[in-house]
């Protein structure tokens, strides 16, 4: 995608939403805190507006954050497979059903072979996350709400 395209889809983005395309970035666990700056910093040259679970959430209350904030996308932050996660991926998947937030898309940035990524929308690996990745996931998102919107005309 080229620069233009990504400054169309936000701009679309913009003209249904109101606003910028939204995340809220968590850690599964503390091994994952030292990637927060990297990964937000890279979802915020995307072209999103970028919200920060605080160090040692759990799953309930990453969940309200995600619904107050009104993030269109969960990202959690999850690398070692061998770690003791404080913040499982089936966890926050039921915390966001309970409060109903099924719309939101929540992905894993870590390993591309996370045994939990038929579970979640979309995996980024983090050793080759590029602002590509960020453009892919805007036009994602983008391709949901238009969809959304297109249902209730």
């Amino acid at each position: 995608m080229t620069s233009s395209q990504l400054a169309t889809s936000l701009a679309k983005f913009a003209e249904i939403e109101g606003r910028h395309p939204r995340i809220l970035l968590a850690t599964a666990s503390s091994h994952e805190e030292r990637y927060h700056k990297k990964v937000a910093t890279l979802f915020a040259d995307g072209g999103f507006d970028v919200d920060v679970a605080p160090a040692h959430s759990d799953a309930q209350s990453i969940a309200r954050q995600v619904i107050d904030c009104d993030a269109d996308m969960l990202v959690l932050i999850r690398t070692s497979l061998t770690a003791d996660d404080r913040v499982g991926v089936a966890d926050i998947i039921s915390s966001l059903d309970a409060l109903h937030g099924e719309y939101v898309k929540f992905g894993i940035v870590g390993d591309p072979d996370d045994p939990a990524k038929g579970t979640v929308d979309f995996v980024c690996d983090l050793d080759h996350l590029k602002t590509t990745d960020c453009e892919a996931l805007i036009d994602y998102i983008l391709a949901v709400e238009e969809e959304r919107v297109t249902q209730h005309i």
